[in-house]
């Protein structure tokens, strides 16, 4: 039977669009793995380009505070260390997390108050990098492990949850049209005179 939005036959019910996959998610054809590999690849370069920065300038921040030579390298393996285990909490904690299931208006609520946020957040707390100094590799490759646990994930949680939204949405349509189908006789005298 195919599917319809209100009843009213040959009206289909559309998937819902979610924020970066628009409605490539519900065939999850060339088009949604094109997006899903670009956004992907796109985030993860700028996460180097953030841990590279923040490289430079804890090596610098080191040279400036004069630690020596062999200190530093002793410093650098204990932060290396520090990154690595940081990498792997993040990656850990983010993938055991109870993830809600959003509908796609919760998925677009979401993604608008994340750019809002993001956007007040790069304005202020310059002088936050300062007091980190020691840290911010570490809190980098954090920021990596929990980018990468849902990215390599096979289904978002945005996807799920319109994918369930969808559903719900055609098991309503066939109930309605169920509902709107005439009963059939129930014996043979209603049926030869038609009534119910």
């Amino acid at each position: 039977m195919k599917s319809t939005a209100d009843g009213v036959p040959g009206e289909q019910v559309e998937p819902a669009a979610i924020p970066r996959l628009g409605t490539t998610w519900f065939d999850r054809g060339a088009g949604y793995w094109l997006r899903r590999i670009a956004h992907g690849c796109f985030q993860l370069a700028l996460l180097l380009f953030a841990g590279l920065v923040v490289t430079a300038f804890y090596a610098g921040f080191w040279e400036a505070v004069g630690v020596p030579r062999s200190a530093r390298t002793a410093v650098y393996a204990v932060t290396a260390v520090a990154c690595l285990l940081s990498l792997v909490a993040g990656f850990v904690r983010t993938r055991r997390a109870p993830v809600e299931i959003p509908t796609p208006e919760q998925a677009w609520r979401e993604h608008r108050s994340r750019q809002r946020r993001n956007a007040a957040s790069a304005a202020g707390g310059r002088w936050t990098l300062l007091l980190l100094a020691p840290v911010l590799p570490a809190t980098v490759a954090w920021a990596i492990g929990t980018w990468a646990a849902p990215t390599l994930a096979r289904r978002t949680a945005a996807e799920i949850g319109a994918r369930e939204d969808y559903e719900r949405r055609v098991r309503e349509q066939e109930e309605r049209a169920e509902a709107a189908r005439p009963l059939p006789p129930r014996n043979r005298a209603e049926r030869r005179h038609g009534r119910r």
